[in-house]
């Protein structure tokens, strides 16, 4: 072997290592930023998984505050509701109470008319006559309306004549001694009872039957 050609060995061999260790360099500069990378990339999982939880967090709260919210404004809804029909329910049982008084007055007066007997004398006065008829008839269509209005409203009478005695419908004014007669027992109705929503309006106010 010449002396060139050792040369050119030599250099071919040196060219081989110089390139080898560039390589390994680049190898180990590539193999570091993956880790870093890596390492960058774990951090950026690990900030975000703690803001999701940190926004989980929050979101249960909120959530939270407002299904409290929402069951107290419910819940003062249906208080108010309550309230409401109460106030009105008081309002109407005051309103149809003074109503029954009208009724009353109209069923007495209507009572008067039918049993008013006029003297002889006036018989023979059409004028008269005609006065009491239209009376009675005007009073009976008023009566009816009445009884219209209080039907609209759900108010009931209270049935009581020939009935036992019901302390929480009746109220006892008078009492009568028929020995024909059960004790206790309702022999005369003196005042008109309602039921309204099927609860006592006014109790009746009648005669029972007490035999000693």
């Amino acid at each position: 072997m010449n002396e060139s050609t050792k040369q050119k060995l030599i250099a071919q061999f040196s060219q081989y290592l110089e390139t080898e260790t560039i390589e390994t360099i680049d190898q180990q500069t590539d193999l570091f930023s993956l880790f870093t990378e890596l390492a960058a990339l774990r951090n950026e999982v690990k900030l975000e998984s703690r803001q999701v939880k940190n926004a989980l967090e929050i979101f249960q709260t909120t959530f939270a505050t407002m299904e409290d919210s929402h069951k107290q404004i419910s819940s003062e809804l249906t208080r108010c509701r309550e309230a409401q029909t109460v106030h009105n329910n008081e309002t109407i049982r005051t309103m149809l109470l003074a109503y029954l008084e009208i009724y009353d007055r109209i069923k007495s007066s209507i009572t008067v008319l039918n049993t008013y007997k006029l003297p002889i004398w006036k018989y023979f006065c059409r004028q008269e006559l005609n006065l009491i008829q239209g009376l009675q008839t005007g009073q009976a269509i008023t009566l009816r309306r009445f009884e219209q209005f209080l039907e609209e409203y759900q108010v009931q009478l209270i049935e009581v004549l020939h009935q036992p005695i019901n302390p929480h419908y009746m109220r006892v004014i008078e009492v009568d001694q028929l020995p024909n007669i059960k004790n206790g027992i309702v022999t005369e109705e003196l005042r008109t009872g309602f039921l309204w929503k099927n609860e006592v309006l006014r109790p009746a106010e009648v005669k029972v039957n007490k035999i000693t």
